[in-house]
């Protein structure tokens, strides 16, 4: 049963009158504002520390079930990606490697044209400074004989 505000103040002016106010509001106090039956009993709170304690533990058995799938399903998509990853490292090396050797093909044939040129330049730069050279001896030794000529004569 339910009690209004209007029959509380009825029953604090009734318990006013008979007690005196101090003692009317010690025992209005007292009472539940809606009544008993709203009122939870230490066994109530029991069975519902019970029941909550079951509902927590369900939550965390599935909280444990989910976090496993999750932790199973990064696994295996960190997996495939490391996967993919190493495939396209592969691919890279061996595009890599293939341009190197490109590379090293043109490099070879540049510079066996650069040591060809280089051999002919050296070449005829031997060769006109040979020519020098046999001028040079073939001068001194014109010149020496026509000293050596010169000097027969004014002896």
């Amino acid at each position: 049963m339910t009690i209004t505000e209007a029959e509380r103040f009825q029953m604090h002016e009734a318990l006013s009158t008979a007690h005196g106010k101090e003692v009317a509001a010690i025992i209005m106090e007292h009472l539940p504002p809606t009544g008993w039956g709203d009122v939870a009993r230490r066994s109530d709170v029991a069975d519902l520390r019970v029941l909550t304690t079951k509902d927590l533990e369900m939550v965390r058995i599935a909280l444990t079930s989910d976090m496993q799938a999750l932790r199973i399903e990064l696994t295996s998509d960190m997996q495939a990606l490391r996967a993919e990853l190493r495939g396209e490292m592969q691919e890279l090396r061996a595009e890599l490697r293939g341009e190197m050797q490109e590379l090293r093909a043109e490099l070879c044939g540049e510079m066996s044209v650069l040591r060809a040129d280089m051999r002919s330049e050296m070449h005829m730069l031997f060769n006109k400074q040979l020519k020098w050279i046999v001028g040079v001896v073939i001068s001194a030794q014109a010149l020496g004989t026509g000293a050596l000529l010169a000097g027969m004569k004014l002896l």
